[in-house]
């Protein structure tokens, strides 16, 4: 008998979550896989992309050349395609050759764009998230603690001190089911909608941007792209009566075709994340409870049951529940080895709740039951269980 109270207490004591001293849930993810993909691809692929048109640039040289007359010198040349450059966006036959020379600045301003709802994210919402989610982790592994050390203390009841013994396990096991705070605080979330307003807000700005960057991209690929040429006329200032000036010299942009090509790749990259975001946009709405059933296994955690209305701030406190089971010990702990414990803990609570209803002593037939249990009888002769 003294060899089982050991071995017990052993087991039990194995279960228990040991207290970290330092700062718990320090990876707390306050963002979803699905929303970090889309915001690095959104945000990192145009800046990658400005700088191959930088380096191009760099590597080839001007972007633009223009066809000067044979009697100009070599500045006057260089002067020629930096003074076209310049006047390109005054060219009113091809409104559209400023674009080629903006592109790089827009790809940067396609880049602030897709930043700002992680970044309205990160700052409206984030705080309160992060903070209530450490307050549901932590009581998650505090209710788990509790419930193994409430079937430690049934299960090492003694004859000799059963009064004594059954009444801490009694207080233990009120202070265990009394207040079930995860289930009741999270159920409070189905009556509120501010952080899953946040959330969709940022979704939908993000979709938004998204497609008004394809929109421009096809605008540039197929209509924009196609003229890189223009005549420019050079006959200003003292040069505006110089009859040996040309009327006009033609000029070509060199970099259009580079330009071209990596709106393709960042059309296509775009494209691919447009499902992505209707994804995590519909994420709130297939949410539910499911992962969960570990902790409901444990006596005094109720099932929250369906998530209604879909979008509510429930949905996205599980969302983001979800992905930080990572984070959680007593999770990692009830999937390691459910049955082994659950068994013995659901065993333990139930009996001693069941011999409370009827005032009878704990320790009665614990034996008597736990070992029908193994042999796969349900009836009790002792307590009709």
């Amino acid at each position: 008998m003294a060899i089982a109270s050991v071995a017990t207490e052993y087991v039990f004591s194995d279960f228990l979550l040991k207290d970290a001293k330092e700062t718990k849930y320090k990876g707390v993810r306050l963002e979803l896989a699905v929303d970090k993909i889309v915001t690095i691809l959104a945000v990192g692929l145009p800046l990658f992309l400005i700088s191959l048109a930088f380096a191009q640039e760099v590597s080839v040289g001007t972007q633009i050349t223009c066809f000067a007359p044979f009697n100009f010198s070599l500045r006057q040349a260089v002067y020629v395609d930096s003074f076209c450059w310049a006047a390109v966006q005054n060219q009113v036959d091809n409104s559209t050759l400023w674009l080629h020379k903006f592109f790089p600045y827009i790809l940067l301003l396609i880049a602030i764009l897709m930043s700002v709802p992680a970044v309205l994210w990160r700052f409206t919402a984030a705080p309160y998230l992060s903070s209530d989610l450490s307050f549901i982790m932590e009581e998650l592994d505090r209710f788990y603690n509790r419930a193994i050390k409430l079937a430690k203390n049934l299960a090492s009841l003694d004859d000799r001190d059963a009064a004594q013994d059954s009444q801490s396990a009694l207080d233990l096991a009120e202070g265990c089911f009394k207040y079930p705070l995860v289930e009741q605080y999270l159920k409070t979330k189905r009556f509120s909608c501010s952080l899953v307003v946040k959330y969709m807000v940022c979704r939908c700005l993000t979709l938004l941007v998204l497609l008004l960057s394809c929109a421009y991209l096809c605008y540039y690929i197929f209509l924009a792209s196609l003229v890189d040429e223009f005549p420019c006329d050079v006959r200003t200032g003292m040069l505006k009566n110089d009859s040996a000036m040309p009327a006009a010299v033609q000029c070509k942009m060199v970099a259009v075709g580079v330009f071209r090509l990596l709106s393709y790749i960042n059309l296509g990259v775009y494209l691919l994340l447009a499902p992505l975001v209707v994804l995590a946009a519909l994420g709130p709405a297939r949410q539910s409870s499911g992962f969960l059933q570990a902790y409901e296994m444990l006596p005094g955690f109720g099932a929250l049951g369906k998530v209604k209305p879909i979008y509510n701030d429930l949905s996205i406190y599980l969302l983001f529940l979800k992905e930080n089971l990572s984070e959680l010990k007593s999770f990692k702990c009830l999937q390691v080895s459910p049955c082994h414990m659950m068994i013995g803990l659901v065993v333990a609570v139930d009996l001693f709740l069941f011999h409370k209803s009827f005032m009878f002593p704990v320790n009665r037939c614990w034996s008597c039951c736990s070992s029908l249990l193994r042999r796969g009888s349900t009836q009790c002769a002792c307590c009709k269980l």
